[in-house]
């Protein structure tokens, strides 16, 4: 026995002496491999340096990591006020010294809005500014009359870096005649594909006038004001495929006044709502060119992912009613061929009270981009939505600024819509200051209410000009549409920016 005691004792000193001759973590071959002795910032023009240098993923002293360097190049061309991005490795005496050449494209741009029909006509001003004060904050300032609802002014400021951190400010300011929207961000996003958490705080309050519709014609409105705030974590797992599980608290307070004694108007709410969700997401990226932007290379987002979230409503907490609420939504995305890439969403949403479900709401939608020859591509998009025994007496309106260009944006409304758009996107001239590109489409679409009205196709051809910026924020596109209703027999003007899907 004294023996075994004498062997037993003689093992745990020798573990215990080559726990602290070698610990954990730490091997010969770790110590060779190569690490960072220096890094350059080039291409800057308007940028300050530390802008560049607050995304990297990796530090002087870190051991190479390639993984790192990838996502940094694709962290950095995500940036609004950046192009093409690349990252030299050379060796050093001291080291692997890293360059990252940067293109510093220019941040500001002015953009005229203009929707409608000559006898009613919106129309506006944006001004924007994604580089400010060559900082990385992003400035947008707005200004328009809306034929329905009047002048509107709108301030958005961004600061996505708080004092150097990770953390994010965002304020949103935006009156108009009929009420506001305002809205106070602060986050902790996921930075990178490594972040394990995330969090952030949300105030808004908002007012506008609602307005309900039958055959196109105004039939009834009321004023919807809305105060509340929401909190959330959410932690990630995974590597290749993201684990999210997430926690929310949100709070609101909800007030409708009729125009008039006799008019329509929803009962007032308090909800407070917790709830729990899961993302599950795999991200993969493919470099490639006009799949929805003309100009550079795009970082495009091939990976699918599923959410869900679960929550419930109790008069105990204080809210109005009780019930719970379901949320999913499942997001596949495909590449059929090497020149072309597919999208397919599917989401639905209810709650359950007393029994049974009610305020459902389902949506599918299906986007798909085709690569012509070089420069040209073809893209198609059908949707299909659904309201079912609604809250309030909400309906699905169609017309020019959801995807019927060739008619008044009011001009159906119904619990059902469905909608095709076709368009063929050539590309005329490509230079490094511009690209000129126009638009062939045809859109369609229907908007009814099941057992009171059918649902009868209305299209619209027509044509559109597109006019790219590589060297200014991410290429922004100014887009110009005209489009022909045939039902209706008259012509629609549409002028912004960003294709129209």
């Amino acid at each position: 026995m004294l023996h075994y005691r004498r062997l037993y004792s003689s093992l745990a000193w020798t573990f215990l002496l080559a726990i602290l001759l070698f610990p954990a973590g730490r091997t010969d071959a770790a110590a060779d491999f190569p690490r960072i002795h220096r890094i350059i910032i080039r291409g800057l023009e308007r940028t300050n340096e530390q802008v560049i240098r607050r995304e990297l993923l990796f530090a002087v002293g870190d051991v190479l990591d390639s993984t790192r360097v990838a996502e940094t190049a694709r962290n950095l061309r995500r940036l609004f006020f950046t192009g093409e991005v690349q990252i030299h490795l050379r060796d050093s005496p001291g080291g692997v010294e890293v360059t990252v050449a940067v293109e510093d494209l220019y941040s500001r741009a002015l953009s005229p809005l203009i929707s409608g029909q000559i006898d009613e006509l919106s129309f506006g001003v944006i001004a924007l500014d994604y580089n400010f004060r060559g900082r990385g904050q992003r400035l947008r300032l707005g200004l328009g009359h809306q034929a329905i609802s009047g002048p509107w002014a709108e301030l958005l400021f961004a600061e996505p870096r708080l004092s150097g951190s990770r953390h994010a400010l965002a304020v949103q300011l935006a009156t108009g005649a009929e009420g506001h929207d305002h809205a106070l961000t602060f986050s902790r996003p996921f930075a990178t594909l490594a972040d394990r958490r995330s969090y952030g705080l949300s105030l808004f309050s908002q007012q506008t006038v609602r307005r309900l519709y039958s055959e196109g014609q105004l039939k009834t409105r009321y004023q919807d004001a809305l105060d509340g705030s929401r909190i959330w974590l959410t932690r990630s797992y995974g590597e290749q495929t993201k684990v999210r599980p997430s926690v929310q608290w949100q709070v609101s307070r909800r007030r409708f006044t009729a125009n008039t004694s006799d008019e329509y108007a929803p009962a007032d709410r308090t909800r407070i709502v917790p709830s729990v969700g899961l993302l599950v997401w795999r991200p993969r990226y493919k470099r490639t060119r006009y799949i929805r932007n003309l100009g550079p290379l795009e970082d495009l987002q091939t990976g699918s992912w599923l959410s869900l979230r679960w929550g419930f409503v109790h008069r105990a907490l204080g809210s109005d009613r009780t019930f719970s609420l379901y949320q999913a939504q499942l997001a596949p995305r495909f590449e059929p061929t090497k020149r072309s890439y597919a999208e397919l969403t599917l989401s639905t949403s209810a709650y359950r009270g007393a029994g049974k479900f009610y305020n459902l709401f389902a949506a599918a939608s299906a986007t798909a981009y085709f690569r012509l020859g070089v420069a040209h591509s073809l893209a198609l998009r059908a949707a299909w939505e659904a309201l079912h025994r609604s809250e309030d007496a909400d309906q699905l309106l169609l017309g020019l600024a959801r995807g019927l260009r060739g008619y008044a944006p009011r001009c159906y409304n119904g619990t059902r819509r469905t909608l095709f758009n076709l368009e063929m996107r050539p590309t005329w001239v490509r230079r490094p200051w511009y690209t000129l590109a126009s638009a062939a489409f045809v859109d369609c679409g229907a908007a009814w209410t099941p057992d009171r009205k059918r649902a009868n196709w209305v299209c619209s051809p027509g044509v559109g000009i597109r006019l790219g910026w590589p060297k200014v924020y991410n290429t922004p596109v100014l887009r110009g549409d005209i489009a022909y209703g045939l039902a209706e027999g008259s012509y629609e003007l549409s002028v912004g920016l960003g294709q129209y899907f």
